[in-house]
């Protein structure tokens, strides 16, 4: 049988009931058959988003791409507010005073980008980890919830094999009761 030729949730071509619902002879081939139906339904909705999750999850950069764009933008800011601030207050600054002006921003504008990218290199690492673990506990989720609904439809079979060789034992139990009042009364008759 091959399965994506499976019916998606009912069994062979069995005739619709009034209500719409195909009517199951062997629950245990339906339940089957949902539950491929479940699995490839999922794979054919969700599989590529989640591989594209788990892909991001392993090279995402992005943090830390912003942080380096930040880095240049923050250092035009920064030399922009010290010309405004030497011009708003009169500030004539000597070509040794603007020499080490330069300096002093350069540096801290080297050490403010290599702090930047160095705190979105962490947040990255966490953003991209903390990514991986949601997809695991999403996928440890459906696990738990598969293996549940596996042992309970083991349980319902045990169950209903159970109740089946219940059912033969009482039925064998009550022929040869009414074989035996069946005697009893014979002789009964026999008797008088």
């Amino acid at each position: 049988m091959i399965l994506g030729n499976m019916p998606r949730y009912g069994v062979g071509n069995t005739p619709y009931s009034g209500t719409g619902l195909t009517s199951v002879s062997d629950p245990d081939k339906a339940y089957e058959a949902i539950t491929r139906g479940e699995y490839f339904d999922f794979v054919n909705n969700y599989g590529s988003f989640e591989d594209e999750l788990i892909e991001k999850a392993r090279t995402d950069t992005s943090l830390i791409d912003q942080a380096r764009e930040d880095v240049t933008v923050a250092s035009g800011l920064t030399k922009g507010i010290a010309d405004r601030n030497a011009s708003r207050y009169g500030a004539a600054l000597t070509p040794a005073q603007l020499q080490q002006q330069g300096a002093t921003l350069q540096r801290a504008n080297t050490l403010g980008g290599i702090q930047a990218v160095g705190d979105a290199r962490i947040a990255q690492r966490e953003a991209n980890t903390a990514l991986m673990s949601d997809l695991i506990n999403i996928g440890q989720g459906v696990n738990r919830a598969s293996q549940n609904q596996l042992g309970s439809a083991a349980a319902d079979a045990t169950q209903r094999k159970n109740a089946f060789m219940q059912a033969q034992a009482q039925s064998k139990a009550q022929t040869y009761s009414t074989i035996g009042s069946l005697g009893a009364a014979a002789i009964m008759a026999f008797a008088f």
